[in-house]
């Protein structure tokens, strides 16, 4: 990958990450009313989320949630500046569509197999999820894509 490409996809993933940390609080922040209602969801999901003897490692070590996240955007900022120059399109349309592809590819394999097989958790509430990664997701794919477009306008190839 060329030294711009890099450097163009590593700045527009950090973009990436703020966008989906700020959806993370904006979308699943209120759905959690729903999610972790016990009238609706698992005791098995409740308690691998909840406070118990073994609490996840986001609540006890939030800033390695926000590094990951981080880290795994700037990896999807520089995968969209690999490939989204032959896509055709605004920057807007070509974000939604990576936004969309990144949820094709993560989502559906990830609610089925940990929360509905694993954990149990009823298929309206993973329903419910998919809805929320996929306005996540949307937010993140456009962040990454205006950023990346704003800095080949910018002359960063």
């Amino acid at each position: 990958m060329k030294l711009g490409l890099l450097i163009r996809g590593s700045v527009a993933g950090v973009a990436g990450g703020v966008a989906w940390l700020t959806g993370l609080i904006l979308i699943f922040g209120p759905a959690q009313a729903i999610l972790s209602d016990p009238a609706f969801q698992s005791a098995k999901m409740l308690a691998a989320f909840g406070e118990g003897a073994d609490p996840p490692r986001a609540a006890t070590t939030p800033g390695l949630m926000i590094a990951g996240l981080m880290a795994i955007a700037i990896l999807w900022g520089c995968v969209y500046a690999g490939i989204s120059g032959s896509w055709q399109g605004s920057w807007l349309r070509r974000g939604a569509a990576f936004g969309g592809l990144a949820w094709a590819l993560m989502v559906p394999w990830f609610e089925f197999y940990l929360p509905w097989n694993v954990l149990l958790e009823p298929a309206p509430l993973v329903l419910l999820e998919m809805l929320c990664w996929a306005a996540v997701l949307q937010g993140v794919g456009l962040a990454i894509a205006g950023v990346e477009a704003l800095m080949r306008v910018r002359g960063a190839r």
